[in-house]
């Protein structure tokens, strides 16, 4: 039974200038060895006896970071393993929800240069998600993962955002950086906390109750896959004009271009258009793209499926397997499952059948028709998108790892309470910190715009966040400018990353002022009002759409604004406004304040 943990593995960073513990399985009273060699040099040898639970532990002396490699031997009886491209330099712990765990691969767009990753010193430990509600349950290794350089092929599954900010910090310092990865989307900041803490902090009795009932799990992914079963065999049952479309006999349809919605209905929708492919058109490596959709697509072309997804946020980017295209005329179909009562293609989403420079536009000249009408399908239980169901397995494991720092990029899930958010996020740093022994520097990343949410809790998030900066020893990347107002998860993590590494040099590595950029006073002047800053800013104002605005009882009102030095004159003549906002919406995608490094200020509401 001897090895080592599996995160102790091929082409693993190790946290520099600092003692680190590798372990492992054993028998229990064997003995295992340990060296750690550079080239011919020994940085350390030791040897430790296995412990009555099977279990070993050596701690590494502190190495300095360098982008040579090291290898570790370890050995126990007649068993050796040998963990070569070692790496000492700086590693973070990288979590949060789905647009930290987006992919490289997902940070593209096919109508722009991509961006290959190619760096050997910046690497990933991706952690498998394993949700868990048992309340006893605090494991103190992460099971399965392997460690990806992002010069491998399988680099392209790396976080995005991840990848973006140590490529940024190594290229300024030299100095490799891992990331052990606990990303899990759509999980909120409960899920990261153990039953003792949600128990005590309150509201969860229920809950908690519920999901710790024995079998939890099992009983429930049993009941929504038997649910799920039998509504797909409905709809597979009750389509009497799927099969026919996929042969090019098709029934009577309501002409149709995208963006399109229906509401007030469940089911299932066929889409169907005939195109012309001239001859100059490559047939090989064609992507027949569709945006996105709402709720489950799968898509054919002359009656051959190119692609699926089975819910709405991917962009649907299919690869045209060769053989299916022609030149001359060719019938592309898709069926669209809709569960909830809202069904929509995607408003400001690219349609069309592309290869390499030539493109065939593919937003109008659809037909419509529906297939299946049906009740609305009852949703499963999204298990990672509950309190405590990522804690256990999947977050604990961290509490034993050395770490330079850590990033979040989370809140998306929180809108429904964002009252609460900046003082649950703030015990769980406390709590996190206190488990782990040191003052870990944590590093928020602030929600960009998006517009689909309009109930203000996506501004009120925003708000929380940057409250949250109210906690020692941590910082908040304003990612405002980089979001898209129709897509959960934009594809510029470039930008991300890169924001947040100027976070990081501040707080970490150059002892400078981290937090952001924020309104620290005011004063009336001759009808307007005079914001002062923490640092200076600069106004890019449009005069047909004000991001500041007044607020006077229950109503707001918009207001010019114009440079005042280094802050910002407002003008409100004579009313007594109660607080001012600034980019206080959903989806602000036009900054109009920035620092003088020219990034954008964080929205804010300053109370008067």
């Amino acid at each position: 039974m001897f090895k080592t943990d599996d995160i102790f593995s091929k082409d693993m960073i190790l946290q520099r200038d600092v003692d680190n513990n590798i372990s492992g399985d054993a028998d229990s009273g064997s003995e295992v060895s340990v060296k750690l060699t550079k080239g011919s040099k020994v940085l350390f040898e030791g040897s430790v006896s296995a412990d009555s639970d099977n279990r070993w532990k050596v701690t590494l002396p502190a190495v300095e970071g360098s982008c040579d490699p090291c290898e570790l031997t370890v050995t126990c009886g007649a068993e050796s393993k040998v963990v070569d491209g070692i790496l000492f330099g700086d590693v973070y712990h990288i979590t949060g929800q789905s647009n930290m765990e987006l992919p490289i691969c997902r940070t593209f767009s096919p109508f722009e240069e991509f961006r290959t990753p190619d760096c050997a010193y910046v690497r990933e430990y991706r952690v498998p998600i394993v949700n868990c509600f048992d309340p006893d349950v605090e494991d103190k290794v992460f099971v399965g993962g392997s460690w990806v350089r992002s010069d491998a092929p399988e680099a392209m599954m790396m976080s995005g955002a991840g990848y973006f900010f140590a490529k940024e910090i190594f290229e300024s310092y030299g100095i490799p950086v891992g990331l052990v990865n606990t990303s899990a989307g759509g999980a909120p900041i409960e899920g990261r906390l153990p039953y003792s803490f949600l128990k005590e902090y309150g509201d969860y009795d229920e809950f908690l109750a519920r999901v710790t009932a024995p079998n939890y799990i099992e009983n429930t992914v049993k009941e929504d896959m038997e649910r799920d079963g039998a509504y797909f065999r409905m709809l597979a049952e009750k389509d009497k004009i799927g099969d026919g479309i996929l042969k090019g006999e098709y029934p009577e349809g309501t002409d149709t271009s995208f963006p399109w919605s229906v509401k007030d209905f469940a089911g299932r929708y066929w889409f169907w258009t005939e195109i012309n492919v001239p001859e100059d058109f490559p047939l090989s490596g064609a992507m027949l793209i569709l945006g996105t959709m709402t709720d489950s697509d799968v898509a054919y072309i002359n009656g051959e499926k190119v692609g699926e997804t089975g819910y709405m946020y991917p962009p649907r980017y299919y690869n045209v397997a060769d053989g299916i295209l022609r030149h001359g005329t060719n019938r592309i179909a898709f069926k669209l499952d809709i569960f909830g009562g809202f069904g929509c293609v995607t408003e400001g989403k690219r349609w069309c059948l592309k290869n390499g420079e030539h493109i065939i536009d593919l937003t109008d000249g659809w037909k419509a028709a529906v297939a299946v009408t049906a009740d609305k399908k009852q949703p499963g239980v999204f298990f990672q998108g509950l309190p405590l169901a990522v804690y256990g397995k999947t977050t604990a494991p961290a509490y034993y790892l050395n770490f330079k720092g850590m990033l979040i990029y989370q809140a998306e899930s929180n809108g429904v309470n964002a009252k609460k958010y900046a003082d649950i996020f703030s015990k769980w740093v406390a709590y996190y910190r206190k488990r782990c022994g040191y003052d870990i520097p944590v590093i928020a990343t602030q929600l960009p715009e998006f517009g689909v949410f309009e109930d203000g809790s996506w501004a009120e998030l925003r708000r929380q966040q940057l409250n949250c900066c109210d906690v020692p020893n941590t910082s908040m990347a304003v990612t405002i400018g980089t979001g898209e107002y129709n897509d959960l998860h934009p594809i510029n993590k470039w930008d991300v990353g890169k924001r947040l590494a100027l976070c990081a040099k501040a707080l970490i590595y150059e002892n400078g002022d981290a937090y952001p950029v924020h309104c620290v006073s005011s004063e009336i002047r001759d009808g307007k009002l005079i914001l002062n800053f923490s640092h200076p800013v600069k106004l890019v104002f449009d005069e047909a759409d004000s991001y500041f605005e007044a607020v006077i009882g229950d109503k707001k009102e918009k207001l010019k604004a114009k440079q005042y030095s280094n802050g910002i004159a407002l003008e409100i003549g004579a009313s007594k406004p109660e607080a001012v906002l600034y980019a206080w919406r959903t989806s602000p995608t036009k900054p109009q304040l920035f620092d003088k490094d020219g990034l954008p200020v964080s929205p804010f509401e300053y109370k008067l």
